[in-house]
């Protein structure tokens, strides 16, 4: 009985000291609304990209977008308030993440430019080293990158 029950602390442990990553939608700095669908279409690749990665489900999880988007939803978010980017954090605090992962593209010379980075969630601070910035591709290909982008981003998530 005492070997079943230490058993299975040990394997719920693990779940409770696992790192919860949010993958939020990608500012598009280009000012072209056209573009807007590649602010949630990367943010989806990678959320893809980092369920896939090996140390997803031991090292870290990554919220699903629908629990992302319910708990957002009840802030009533608008992007055009002061209070969008407040309100956003909040709604990561919520969903008890330790991490999110967001960036910006533009495009230049007819080529898409990204950059990504890993926040903490309790600083709101992106850190310094492990970022995945200036990812160029034309625009149909920017996606060829974020495998890239993922080996840079995951040391991060400590």
């Amino acid at each position: 009985m005492r070997r079943s029950v230490l058993l299975g602390l040990l394997l719920i442990v693990p779940a409770w000291t696992q790192v919860r990553v949010a993958v939020l939608p990608i500012k598009n700095l280009d000012g072209n609304m056209q573009l807007l669908r590649y602010s949630y279409a990367i943010a989806d690749s990678l959320r893809q990209l980092l369920q896939q990665h090996a140390e997803h489900g031991t090292r870290f999880t990554v919220i699903p977008a629908d629990s992302m988007e319910q708990a957002l939803a009840e802030f009533n978010l608008d992007p055009t308030s002061p209070q969008f980017e407040s309100d956003l954090w909040r709604g990561i605090a919520k969903l008890h993440c330790n991490y999110a992962i967001t960036g910006s593209f533009e495009i230049t010379g007819g080529r898409m430019v990204l950059n990504l980075y890993v926040y903490d969630v309790s600083t709101k601070v992106a850190d310094p080293t492990h970022a995945a910035r200036n990812l160029f591709k034309a625009p149909e290909r920017i996606f060829e990158v974020l495998p890239v982008a993922v080996k840079k981003l995951v040391p991060a998530l400590k």
